[in-house]
């Protein structure tokens, strides 16, 4: 008997419906809640940084800045990345590759278009934001789908003590953009 199991189409459906109605980048450069902050901590502390300031930036300018900025953590990318790899295996082991693959593929290009559309719109809101940073900031709700519907497959808990990826998915479904770590600060934008 296989321990090979078919993908869970009600947890698929389930993020499908929390992507559609999420909030995307619909409160940049707003204060944040004391909610935002809750989740940009558990966000920080789930990946191991247990000090982290929370900081925002103002603007489209001002978080373009911050992303070119030379003072990165790259710890926090390598342990996402490292966990992203963790939960592939995890899944992969779970569930019959061609199927997860399709999945995933699926999921992450109708979330595409539609956080792709969620940027643009934020962008004309503000103003002043270059086009390359609409694509870079629905590249990375895009990225955050995907770790989330990866610790979702893998069996990763949704509540406390939950995957960093619940987290961050919280922040963007809030209308924020998490750009990073940089030195002892989170960014949100």
């Amino acid at each position: 008997m296989s321990s090979v199991a078919a993908l869970p189409r009600v947890l698929l459906d389930t993020l499908r419906a929390e992507v559609r109605t999420a909030s995307w980048f619909a409160a940049l450069g707003e204060p944040l809640t004391d909610g935002d902050r809750s989740d940009a901590t558990a966000y920080a502390q789930a990946l191991g940084f247990a000090s982290v300031e929370i900081g925002q930036a103002r603007d489209w300018p001002d978080a373009e800045r911050l992303l070119k900025a030379p003072d990165w953590t790259p710890a926090w990318w390598d342990r996402e990345e490292a966990l992203r790899r963790s939960l592939l295996a995890d899944a992969e082991a779970r569930y019959p590759e061609a199927a997860l693959w399709s999945a995933l593929t699926d999921l992450t290009t109708d979330a595409g278009d539609l956080v792709h559309g969620k940027a643009a719109t934020a962008a004309a809101r503000l103003g002043n934001a270059a086009p390359a940073s609409i694509h870079v900031a629905a590249g990375a709700a895009s990225q955050a789908i995907y770790q989330l519907a990866l610790a979702r497959l893998a069996g990763q808990p949704a509540s406390p003590p939950a995957s960093p990826f619940e987290s961050k998915f919280r922040l963007y479904a809030a209308g924020h953009w998490p750009l990073g770590i940089l030195g002892s600060r989170l960014v949100l934008f």
